[in-house]
């Protein structure tokens, strides 16, 4: 067997091992991630290192599951359940791990434990049996996400399915899993990468973002031969936007793979060539207990495009406009229970050639929109409007794509919580993007009193036969008009 083919071969099995999960990655005995599966640019950053830790501490053995949602544990946001198996494959160690994202609760919280219901790494399966006592204790938490109870079992008999496969594949292809071959494999995707970084122009550049909260990224970026350096020395520390060093990681990854533009082996072989260094306490290497939602949304998604903007002042001739940073995001609270949450995607950025996307959210892989029928039969709620928001999207000689816009109309009161993607203190953005509008939330009130919300996140309680108008950013648009 060529050693070409054997590579394909390894990519494609351990590609499909994975494949069924949103997120998810296969690591050797070692930790060393041999690919990962990314829904969220935090999970880039987060899938190994929370494996890291469980493997360190708890003596898995074939069978066995560990489950854990803590940030600071590896994890994400709390409404995302991760998963972690072990698997004995031609006589060295393998782990498996699997992340469930579940529709969050969306809340204005000040620490973490407030956000939802935090798991630290807690041993939740053995030889293939669940343990009822630990499952229903957490299924039974008032704050634990809905569909838990489904959801985890069924992802544990995925897991053990595609190691019951994998085994197969051992005994067929034994070399795919030898440690030679997997070194091998590891260093010819590092040469990959290196290479890809090396034809890029060397150089550096300096920049910095303000957020609405007044928090200020400060980022230095380095191209180098075959490596990429990123300085967060000097920004803020945490007050509303909170992410860990994982998800900061995952967040430089997902920058340089866009704006790299070639195929990247998702692996620890491309996460080895970037160096990132965020002073700890600040907004992005966080301490426990502060509140992750927000970072590990909104704020991976700054810090990207953040990286982006520094990236194109370096290399400008593959400069794009900015896209909507952030997703509009809404949750209703009806008593008594029943939480509704919504996202809507913006636009995104145009480039020399292209005009930007519509309603597409560019720094997520998540396809999954709400059923209408589904969130009439199950809320006091209609949705009397889904469309792109016309006019939305940045002017120039190419256009930014459009957002969006939905119409809600409450049948009962609620509590409405809402983080919008304000763009006031993000628009310095690419040199030369014209930007698009950004996100904007209207009430309309029984009586017809129209009222524009101008914070950028918060809560209020409405009323029955109030109406919300939600309206995603546009991406920016590229080049000046013609005359």
């Amino acid at each position: 067997m060529s050693q070409s083919f054997l590579f394909s071969r390894m990519q494609n099995v351990f590609s499909r091992c994975i494949s069924s999960f949103s997120s998810g990655a296969i690591l050797d005995g070692d930790g060393q991630i041999i690919n990962l599966k990314y829904e969220t640019l935090a999970d880039i950053g987060t899938l190994g290192h929370c494996t890291s830790i469980i493997s360190k501490y708890f003596p898995l053995d074939e069978g066995d599951v560990v489950i854990v949602n803590d940030p600071y544990s590896g994890g994400t946001v709390l409404s995302s359940v991760t998963l972690i198996t072990k698997i004995i494959l031609s006589q060295n160690s393998y782990f498996i791990v699997a992340r469930i994202g579940f529709r969050p609760l969306l809340t204005i919280s000040q620490k973490l434990d407030e956000e939802g219901l935090r798991i630290p790494p807690t041993p939740l399966v053995h030889k293939r049996e669940i343990n009822s006592a630990i499952f229903e204790a957490i299924a039974s938490h008032p704050l634990c996400p809905p569909g838990f109870k489904e959801r985890v079992p069924e992802t544990v008999a995925k897991l053990f399915s595609h190691c019951d496969t994998l085994k197969k594949w051992s005994v067929s292809e034994p070399e795919l899993f030898n440690k030679n071959s997997i070194k091998s494999y590891m260093k010819a995707c590092k040469e990959k990468v290196q290479k890809l970084l090396s034809d890029l122009p060397h150089g550096e550049a300096l920049t910095s973002t303000k957020l609405d909260t007044g928090e200020v990224i400060k980022l230095k970026v380095e191209l180098a031969e075959g490596s990429a350096n990123f300085d967060f020395s000097g920004t803020s520390i945490s007050k509303r936007v909170c992410m860990t060093d994982q998800s900061t990681l995952g967040a430089c990854a997902g920058a340089m793979m866009a704006f790299i533009k070639e195929p990247v082996p998702v692996n620890s072989s491309f996460l080895s060539v970037l160096n990132v260094a965020a002073p700890l306490g600040c907004l992005l290497n966080s301490k426990y207990p502060s509140p992750t939602f927000k970072g590990m949304t909104e704020g991976t998604t700054i810090v990207a495009s953040t990286v982006l903007s520094a990236l194109s002042d370096i290399v400008p001739q593959m400069k794009t406009s900015v896209s909507a940073v952030a997703p509009a995001l809404i949750g209703l609270q009806f008593q008594p229970g029943g939480f509704f949450f919504d996202s809507l995607a913006g636009g995104t950025g145009a480039s020399p050639t292209s005009e930007g996307a519509d309603a597409l959210q560019f720094w997520v892989r998540n396809k999954l929109q709400n059923s209408v029928e589904e969130v009439e039969r199950r809320y006091p709620l209609l949705i009397k409007q889904i469309a792109i928001r016309q006019g939305s999207g940045g002017k120039g000689q190419r256009r930014g794509g459009h957002g969006m816009v939905k119409e809600y109309e409450l049948l009962a009161p609620a509590k409405m919580n809402w983080i919008l993607e304000h763009r006031k203190n993000l628009t310095q953005g690419l040199k030369g993007a014209l930007h698009g509008q950004p996100s904007e939330i209207f009430i309309v009130k029984k009586d017809g009193t129209k009222t524009q919300i101008e914070d950028s996140e918060g809560s209020l309680l409405l009323d029955s036969g109030d109406k919300i108008f939600l309206n995603s950013a546009g991406g920016g648009g590229y080049g000046k008009p013609s005359a």
